[in-house]
């Protein structure tokens, strides 16, 4: 089965046309372009059965909930639009989820809470509850908790074949890069080792730092476009093949 990755593609600012290559699955694993649009793009663009998990950019000038709720309606039959929610294709468990952070990477929640609150755009610009107040770091701890719940149960659950996590946010520091320092850093990645361990496969974007690398008997993949004249190591015809 070949699979083709794609995050970061930021559509909002510079819309990609990707090459046309046979694959059989594509994975798209956020920052896509914001709200609905990305959906509707990935309606158009693709024939092959798509997954779509939703970036931090998604959200943008929308609501942390209703906007995903309006990705699963605007998407077709083919793209399937998922958080927290496994999809099995061909023999393979796709296990797909935003992982928002909870702030404790760097070692100090606190401190990392308030330098992402006062520095990352999402707190601006992203709404949340039922009165559509800005969003706060708590509202991203406890999606983040919902996750590792998720993704925990899920792959403590027997199956008789190879496991692929899709997130945005990246899942273990070693693959993040080194874009970011300090707190602010906390805000791109977690440190969940232990669920990379019982995985065969994890894609993830938000770094705009691309990777393919074997951590932990775990292939760690992003291929991320970035924003216009960023170099992220993107590569258009990212193919991986899963026998």
């Amino acid at each position: 089965m070949k699979v083709l990755i794609y995050s970061d593609l930021h559509n909002e600012f510079d819309r990609f046309i990707p090459p046309d290559v046979p694959v059989d699955v594509v994975v798209l694993a956020g920052d896509i372009d914001i709200q609905a649009r990305g959906v509707l793009w990935a309606n158009e663009t693709f024939q092959c059965p798509v997954i779509y998990c939703a970036g931090n950019h998604e959200a943008y000038k929308g609501h942390l909930d209703r906007t995903l709720e309006k990705m699963k309606a605007a998407a077709a039959a083919h793209v399937h639009v998922l958080e927290n929610e496994s999809w099995i294709f061909r023999g393979v468990r796709f296990l797909v989820a935003t992982a928002w952070t909870d702030f404790t990477s760097t070692g100090d929640a606190v401190a990392a809470s308030m330098t992402c609150a006062r520095q990352m755009n999402d707190f601006r610009t992203i709404r949340a509850d039922s009165n559509y107040r800005r969003l706060r770091p708590a509202d991203l701890v406890a999606k983040n908790e919902a996750t590792k719940a998720f993704l925990s149960r899920v792959l403590a659950e027997p199956f008789d074949g190879k496991t692929f996590v899709v997130t945005h946010h990246c899942p273990i520091p070693e693959v993040a890069g080194d874009e970011y320092e300090g707190h602010l850093s906390a805000a791109f990645y977690n440190r969940w080792h232990g669920l990379v361990e019982q995985v065969d496969y994890w894609a993830f974007g938000h770094t705009h730092h691309s990777v393919d690398t074997m951590l932990r008997g775990c292939r760690l993949l992003s291929n991320q476009r970035g924003y216009p004249g960023e170099d992220c190591g993107f590569e258009p015809r990212k193919l991986i093949e899963i026998g």
